[in-house]
């Protein structure tokens, strides 16, 4: 027991090494004879050093926190906050490179990315290799595999040209790396989530959603595929351009490829009715039949995640609303992107409910300010069982698990890159049409998905933007929408197709396209459940001055003073403000911290401050 906690110990204190400082990141030391010599002769001791990296994606630097703040201000996920100098400036892409916050994200990935070495280094040159537990230790390096490919997929989408480590630090290595490009991270691991997959189960055979399985493996590839044949800020020694990375056409026939085996293989299907995979992760549990989310980040119930606290729909924080518990919901969706769902859509009410949590009333009421206040609300403190009320209604942490990856993304990852290739075929039709499928009741099934499919098949382009929007509608909330945009170079146009709607629906509420957005909402209390509320048109204008019995009437978007009107603007003129199409300027800087300790080999060449040529 002794000897086992030692061994614990080292492991923590190992972990700690790569928060303290930069200078210790930069100058990891050697790993101790201890661990070379005990930890990989023993699959247990081997499987808790890959735990360890698993273990950072539950952390605030990652996804307990950091990334999701990284991952908004879109057309879809934004933040309605000012700026503050961290987590409410980066994510208004204005970053800079004394934040801590950037700093902390960096090392966190680096740490995990060292974990994963190790196992990875070791593994196949050790005793478990082609002993009793090869099978067992060919899965532990093919998940390091994939875990590694996974923080470098955030690394480069973040800070773009990052130092590229393949190799456990050792007394011999090379301390200072210099920056590798992304087109040449993307290709070697491409490369390497090809040939580990063989090793790895489907997480139906593995019985969890919660570590790496073959579907991760194949869809994470198919993403990056798509990165390296998609646009991003490529170049050298200051003189970056927004292009696509080499060789596109090859990249997107490996992610069509991977996606349609996934779809063949009769592993993965979707479930036929959206809400369910948000009620099973508020219910822990996890879809090892259907395996549409079939991977999640561990959080632990009252230890870790903020699944439904920082991230949903509001509950009182002060004083922590008794029944459900607290949560700040400090994302917003996009005031716009309600409007932007087709009326009968069935993932619309769900991903961006029009009601909130009031606890005064205690029922559900109208959001805020006159409509602007949705939030991502797939995520629900009330649907969490068992109930976090009552003694627990302080606790942040509810372990209500982030998704990472879902079976409609490789759906539809298919369905982009067949079209990329060979236009939009029947096979990509079909792929955008299941997705559609179940979000439309079957009396609208010719219309909807038939029609609607012919009808946006007409030319690549057309199919094209149909699967821009279908991604939109399909992950609100999900954080994944950043990343496509930047693939796709839409950011900038997005940001204006957005603030367009915007002054639509404020400044000019009769002008079409948005000419039939509710100007007043009407509602009342649900008769089949007194905590919910009726509204009657959530997508309809009644004439002004409209009357309806038994009905409350509430102001609306385009029902508003301009002293209002300004007052709303000077919140939503925050969503991407840092952002210049000309510069395409969504690159994080390096931590001037890191810089300092890197003896020359980092520098902040492709970030440029979000005001650098604004008059």
């Amino acid at each position: 027991m002794k000897f086992y906690k030692s061994f614990i110990i080292i492991l923590i204190a190992l972990s700690g090494l790569c928060l303290t400082a930069c200078e210790d990141f930069l100058n990891t030391s050697s790993k101790s004879s201890f661990t070379e010599n005990v930890v990989f002769e023993s699959i247990d001791y081997a499987a808790k050093e890959l735990y360890s990296a698993y273990d950072a994606l539950t952390q605030g630097d990652l996804w307990d926190y950091n990334l999701m703040w990284f991952s908004v201000d879109t057309d879809v996920e934004v933040s309605h906050q000012d700026y503050d100098g961290a987590r409410n400036s980066v994510c208004h892409y204005v970053g800079n490179p004394g934040s801590d916050l950037l700093r902390a994200t960096w090392v966190r990935f680096y740490g995990m990315i060292e974990r994963t070495n190790m196992v990875i280094d070791n593994l196949p040159n050790g005793p478990l290799w082609n002993g009793e537990h090869r099978s067992e230790a060919r899965k532990l390096y093919a998940e390091a595999i994939v875990l590694r490919a996974y923080a470098y997929y955030y690394l480069t989408a973040l800070w773009g040209d990052v130092p590229f480590h393949t190799e456990s630090t050792k007394a011999t290595s090379e301390l200072y790396v210099p920056k590798s490009s992304r087109d040449d991270i993307y290709e070697r691991l491409v490369n390497d989530l090809g040939e580990i997959q063989e090793y790895l189960p489907w997480s139906a055979e593995a019985g969890t959603v919660k570590r790496v399985s073959r579907g991760v493996a194949k869809g994470l590839r198919a993403r990056i595929a798509l990165m390296q044949a998609g646009y991003a800020l490529r170049g050298e020694s200051e003189n970056y351009i927004t292009r696509r990375g080499r060789n596109p056409e090859k990249y997107y026939q490996i992610a069509r490829d991977e996606c349609w085996e996934m779809m063949n293989s009769g592993r993965h299907r979707l479930r036929p009715n959206f809400e369910d995979i948000w009620r099973d992760i508020h219910e822990y549990k996890q879809d090892t039949e259907y395996g549409e989310l079939f991977f999640e980040v561990a959080y632990g119930r009252g230890i870790s995640g903020r699944v439904g606290q920082t991230l949903g729909i509001p509950f009182s924080t002060s004083p922590a609303e008794p029944k459900y518990g607290r949560a700040a919901a400090e994302f917003y969706l996009s005031f716009h992107y309600f409007h932007t769902f087709d009326h009968k859509d069935l993932r619309r009410d769900l991903t961006a409910t029009q009601t909130n949590y009031n606890m005064t009333y205690e029922q559900f009421r109208l959001i805020g300010a006159n409509g602007n206040g949705y939030r991502p609300s797939k995520y629900r403190r009330n649907w969490i069982v068992p109930n976090m009320g009552g003694s627990l209604r302080e606790q942040s942490n509810t372990g209500v698990g982030m998704p990472l990856m879902r079976y409609a993304d490789i759906v539809l990852m298919f369905a982009e890159a067949e079209n990329e290739i060979n236009g939009p075929t029947g096979e990509a039709k079909d792929a955008l049409a299941s997705v559609r499928r179940r979000a439309f009741a079957p009396e609208y099934h010719a219309e909807k998905i038939t029609q609607y499919v012919d009808s946006v098949a007409a030319s690549k382009d057309d199919f094209f933007n149909a699967i821009v929007n279908e991604r939109a509608w399909e992950f609100g909330g999900e954080f994944i929408r950043k990343y496509d945009l930047i693939r796709w170079n839409l950011l900038g146009a997005k940001k204006d197709e957005m603030f367009a709607a915007y002054d639509n629906i404020l400044r000019r509420p009769f002008d079409p396209p948005y000419n039939w957005v509710p100007r007043e909402i009407f509602w009342r209390e649900d008769p089949n459940d007194p905590e919910q509320i009726e509204i009657l048109n959530p997508d309809y204008r009644f004439p002004d001055g409209t009357s309806i019995p038994g009905y409350s009437r509430s102001a609306w978007h385009g029902n508003r003073s301009e002293a209002d009107i300004t007052s709303v603007y000077i919140t939503y003129d925050r969503i991407m403000n840092g952002y210049r199409k000309q510069m395409n300027n969504y690159v994080f800087p390096i931590s001037q911290l890191l810089i300092d300790a890197s003896q020359g080999t980092l520098t902040n060449d492709i970030w440029r401050p979000y005001n650098m040529y604004d008059q």
